[in-house]
């Protein structure tokens, strides 16, 4: 009988295995299908941020040394910034309730400072020189101390001028304090590099330099457009006085993952799924990602978990954070490709070992084609298309692309991914807020003036702005306005706020968002802070040039240090620019200088002949108007272009010593025309453009006025600080030589 018993026991654990095979042959693993463990979701806490819970962790302490330092990154040694010797800072660890401890220790010669960007922390800690936190001084340490009540990925970096582009940036993982899923993880530190000193980079988008564009092939000339069939577009886009389309303003020499433009990570085991904390830690870059094996599994942003989604690329905004699941495949080294949003380059991580699996190439962008469509972005349609879907608010996804919470995701093969927009994000629980708290609505416009690279909210600075007042226990609803070509990765500091998508009461919370040209997003939270916040974007260049605000609490008392601090902390946008050209021809020279901050410009032009006559203008201008197309000015007419004495004619057309005054006005086409009179009540009236592009190097400048003066050149761009050029000029004939830029 026993034998009997082991006998049929034998063959059903045959007939069982035999079956499992069969299954397990007809249903092979997809590449395109993430499978994950059957509790992973249900798992997932409710939330990172919990503000009630009791301090119970431990006190964590870092050293972070910042210095001077030398890097490489293009065969070229270049000054940069590290901290504790290393591009990018370490990585901070943490656990949800430990009290972080970090001393900032200045080893420069120079203040430096460090904010925590996404963390809730009390006012004094959050790391804005002169208005939150005193800067550190050099040779100075400066601890900063505070609880940690949430939890996920998040990052650091100076506040200080340009020093986040130098390569003061490093992570921050907090992990939950309850149980999380056990994924192997990686942290992913995306960066940009430029071998300029960021100061002249910012001088350079000030003066309004082609080179950037030339080398990206994003200068749009007219014989470009002639050829592209795009010519009536260009003359459009003149006409309504626009610059050059362009999604990105600065030429970049690498782009880095985790301070590398290539990472190889070997210990990714092949069918392993792996977590990655991605952060956007640019100056100035948007990152689109794609993944060679499959898709990327989104599971948190900004820190927060969110119901999972799956997507095919994903884009990340600069100062963005996303965790995101993958599978290393079985065969290979898989590559997860962050390519610039101008496709100038890219940075790639490889998961696993052996062949590697590329990452698809992106497309180079048309620029003729998105000069069309950005021409046609009037506020009409753009209302149009708010109502058929493109407003955050009432734009409904089709239900088959919205996963709710109670799915069970574990081997189940999903729709196409799709490629990512904010409208995916879906809070795990509903983030509504008290409807009894008092409403406060705040709307502000996007503005800019590209061609001068003066970047504001409701066309003011912050040098010349007033702080937006909120009181604390308010709801306070936030309305932004994109009036510009560009688009804004805008952060505020010390809360999250519901970014409202096609959610509704699930809508994400978030700390940093991405906003379109001629979109409108809103966003709201609740005002349980106090003192002042500083608001901004996050693309480094538009924020020393104006585009950030100071929220601040109503009736609550600034920092000692802030009550002096705040003004030098507003005049940082403000500050002076100097550029020039020098032509020098076989017939003559020409200089033209030029020193302007946001409102203001002393422009100087002089011109000498090899025989000895020369002639000067001075003009101190002042911008009238919001868009800064009418200047008023003051200046100071020099001639001496005869041999007769100046004082046997005085004040003529070649000789004269005159007081002017005037204004300029952009007409359409980007002509410049200048209106003036001098104090012998002589009128003059004078049009010009500058920097006409012909073809992708080639430029014309001309110039005439009722003085019967006129000019007229060409000029070849060798590289940003050389030209071959030619000119005709009334007075001084013809001539051919160099132009030197600076």
């Amino acid at each position: 009988m026993k034998s009997i018993l082991h006998l049929t026991f034998f063959f059903l654990l045959a007939v069982c295995l035999a079956a499992q095979s069969h299954h397990a042959a007809h249903n092979k693993p997809n590449p395109d299908v993430l499978y994950l463990p059957s509790d992973y979701f249900s798992s997932l806490p409710p939330a990172s941020i919990n503000s009630s819970k009791s301090n119970i962790g431990k006190r964590v302490e870092y050293d972070l040394f910042i210095n001077d330092t030398t890097v490489n990154f293009t065969g070229k040694n270049r000054h940069a910034i590290a901290v504790n010797g290393q591009i990018p800072a370490p990585i901070l660890m943490f656990t949800e309730g430990d009290t972080a401890i970090i001393h900032v220790h200045n080893l420069m010669k120079m203040e430096t400072s460090i904010h925590w960007h996404g963390l809730l922390l009390p006012n004094r800690q959050d790391g804005v020189p002169y208005l939150t936190t005193a800067p550190v001084e050099p040779g100075e340490t400066y601890t900063f101390t505070f609880p940690l009540i949430q939890s996920g990925t998040y990052w650091y970096h100076s506040h200080t001028m340009y020093q986040e582009q130098s390569g003061v940036y490093g992570s921050i993982v907090i992990h939950a304090a309850d149980p999380e899923p056990k994924l192997k993880e990686y942290v992913l530190l995306l960066s940009d590099w430029t071998d300029e000193n960021p100061a002249s980079v910012l001088r350079y988008l000030k003066r309004g330099g082609e080179w950037y564009a030339i080398k990206k092939a994003a200068l749009q000339s007219y014989g470009e457009a002639i050829a592209a069939g795009a010519f009536r577009d260009k003359l459009k886009q003149d006409w309504q006085r626009m610059p050059a389309m362009d999604v990105s303003d600065v030429l970049y020499d690498k782009f880095l993952v985790n301070g590398q433009p290539k990472v190889i990570f070997k210990d990714a085991q092949p069918g392993e799924i792996i977590r990655l904390r991605i952060i956007n830690g640019s100056a100035s870059t948007y990152f689109n990602l794609q993944y060679a094996n499959s898709y990327l599994r989104l599971v948190a942003a900004d820190g927060i978990n969110i119901e999972p989604v799956s997507v095919s690329q994903l884009e990340i905004a600069v100062a963005e954070t996303y965790d995101v699941l993958i599978t290393v495949p079985e065969n290979g080294a898989a590559e997860l490709r962050a390519t610039s949003w101008d496709i100038t380059g890219f940075a790639s991580v490889f998961f696993g070992s052996g062949k590697a699996i590329n990452a698809p190439e992106m497309p180079k962008l048309n620029y003729f084609k998105m000069m069309r469509e950005m021409g046609g972005m009037n506020k009409s349609k753009m209302d149009q298309m708010q109502h058929v879907g493109m407003n955050m608010g009432t734009m409904q996804m089709p239900e088959d692309s919205i996963q709710t919470q109670n799915h069970d995701m574990s081997g189940m093969q999903m729709n196409m991914p799709e490629q990512f927009n904010y409208n995916m994000l879906r809070a795990l629980h509903p983030t509504i807020l008290d409807s009894t708290l008092k409403l406060r609505e705040i709307h502000l416009s996007l503005t800019g003036n590209m061609l001068r690279y003066v970047w504001s909210f409701d066309y003011q600075t912050l040098s010349s702005s007033d702080k937006i007042l909120i009181r604390r226990g308010e709801r306070v609803r936030m309305v932004f306005h994109n009036n510009t070509m560009m688009r804004h990765p805008l952060h505020l500091h010390g809360h999250f706020f519901r970014f409202l998508n096609s959610q509704g009461e699930y809508s994400p919370l978030k700390h940093t968002f991405d906003i379109k040209p001629m979109e409108v997003v809103t966003i709201e939270f609740e005002a349980n802070e106090s003192q002042d916040w500083f608001f901004h974007c996050h693309i480094l260049y538009h924020m020393m040039s104006g585009m950030a605000r100071i929220i601040g609490y109503d009736g609550s008392p600034m920092n000692v240090f802030a009550q002096t601090g705040y003004k030098k902390l507003k005049r940082e946008d403000n500050m002076l620019f100097p550029w020039a050209d020098l032509s020098v021809h076989s017939q003559g020279s020409w200089l033209s200088v030029n020193i302007s901050n946001n409102k203001n410009a002393i422009e100087f032009e002089g011109r000498l002949s090899w025989q000895g006559n020369y002639e000067t203008e001075t003009h101190l201008l002042h911008y009238l108007d919001k868009q800064q197309y009418l200047a008023f000015y003051l200046g100071y007419d020099f001639r001496k272009n005869k041999t007769l004495p100046l004082s046997e004619q005085p004040n003529t057309k070649d000789n004269r010593r005159v007081f002017d005054a005037g204004f300029y006005y952009l007409l359409p086409m980007l002509i410049r025309s200048e209106w003036r009179i001098d104090h012998t009540g002589k009128l003059r009236l004078q049009l010009e453009r500058r920097d006409l592009p012909l073809s992708n190097n080639f430029f014309m400048d001309w110039r005439l006025n009722t003085d019967k003066e006129y000019n007229i050149g060409l000029r070849y761009m060798i590289d940003r600080y050389l030209s071959v050029s030619t000119n005709y000029d009334s007075d001084y004939k013809w001539g051919l030589g160099l132009t030197f830029h600076y």
